[in-house]
């Protein structure tokens, strides 16, 4: 127990400073780039095959076999850039210079920059991230120690989303007939509490299930496979809350991965029964 919270602290120590800045994954494997946190350059004559950037731009001067791809940031093509994959743009843009072959499409996904500062405000701008690095650190603490259980649950998520989609629904609907009946029937008044707790903790519990879906679906889409699962989880939490700010779709695909989330937690019984 000693060395799992030793190992729980260090994971927070790293993680909470880190998130602004959090580095890397570059696979030698399949030569692919990945930066997370911070910009990505391919310079002239290099061959990669792939370029993703994760709340940083990409900058391409060299050759890219498949595609290019920026979350929260901008794609820069250079002269004598050459992709044979797709640019994608993810709340930012593209700038192709002439002369730079695309043989892929190119996309840019945009959502309103200025929602963040002046349509929310700054105040609460900062809260939401610092809220989300308290979720990350959370988050990191609940993969350490429910490995295997969250394993489970995002498995079942994986295999049969229809299934825990519909069970995160029917139980979304009857949480509030549930409460009334406990107050009308009195005796369940104290009940409430320990309902609302263990409603939370599996909404929380299926949220991080789903969001290592989410990341693992993401990484093996570029060509990176079998990491750690706190890296994937990480990597999906990063990318829902990214998305978060896309008006109207953001909040929707949040809503459907939290209600397979919470879905497959009562279908598994939090990670404990296999399906």
């Amino acid at each position: 127990m000693f060395k799992k919270i030793l190992a729980l602290l260090s994971i927070a120590l790293i993680i909470t400073p880190s998130f602004a800045a959090l580095k890397v994954l570059e696979s030698s494997t399949d030569q692919s780039m990945v930066k997370i946190g911070e910009n990505l350059y391919v310079p002239a004559g290099a061959n990669v095959t792939s370029a993703v950037a994760i709340g940083g731009s990409v900058t391409v001067a060299g050759n890219v076999k498949e595609d290019v791809v920026a979350v929260g940031g901008d794609v820069y093509l250079l002269s004598p850039a050459a992709v044979s994959g797709n640019v994608v743009a993810v709340g930012g843009k593209i700038e192709k210079a002439p002369g730079v072959q695309v043989k892929g499409d190119i996309t840019e996904i945009k959502f309103p920059a200025a929602m963040i500062t002046k349509g929310l405000g700054w105040g609460i701008a900062i809260f939401s991230v610092l809220s989300f690095i308290a979720f990350l650190v959370l988050a990191a603490f609940l993969v350490a120690l429910f490995t295997k259980p969250l394993g489970i649950t995002s498995y079942y998520i994986e295999k049969l989303p229809g299934h825990a989609l519909l069970w995160g629904f029917l139980g979304a609907i009857l949480t509030v007939p549930l409460i009334i009946l406990m107050v009308l029937s009195v005796i369940g008044i104290p009940f409430i509490p320990v309902f609302i707790i263990i409603l939370a903790s599996a909404c929380v519990f299926g949220y991080i299930a789903a969001s290592h879906i989410v990341g693992k679906k993401f990484l093996k889409w570029i060509r990176i496979y079998n990491q750690p699962m706190m890296f994937e989880t990480i990597i999906g939490l990063l990318l829902l809350f990214i998305i978060n700010f896309l008006p109207i779709f953001g909040w929707i695909v949040k809503l459907l991965f939290g209600l397979m989330g919470l879905g497959a937690v009562m279908a598994t019984r939090f990670g404990t029964q296999n399906r």
